[in-house]
């Protein structure tokens, strides 16, 4: 399974959890196919994603990006920037 198909996998809490570290190997084994690989970049990465509308866009064709299966979930955007500030301090 490639990291879009488990990308579209994702559900719930465990799923995220191994998503993430997912997420990790594909970085270690595929970083000259990501274009933010520091902090920095892939913080401002996101942001760029989110002024952009790129998830609007995908949710309105109801697909992740490189996935051939269908999803859509709404997004709890509070929830999300705790989570950014959190991992920055929590050991």
């Amino acid at each position: 399974m490639n990291i879009y198909e488990e990308l579209a996998e994702v559900d719930g809490r465990d799923g995220f959890i191994e998503f993430v570290h997912r997420l990790t190997k594909d970085l270690e084994e595929n970083g000259e196919e990501w274009a933010n690989v520091t902090l920095k970049d892939y913080l401002l990465g996101i942001a760029s994603w989110v002024e952009d509308g790129v998830h609007e866009r995908d949710e309105q064709n109801g697909r992740m990006p490189g996935a051939s299966v269908p999803r859509r979930a709404d997004v709890e955007w509070e929830r999300l920037a705790f989570l950014l500030f959190a991992a920055g301090r929590y050991e």
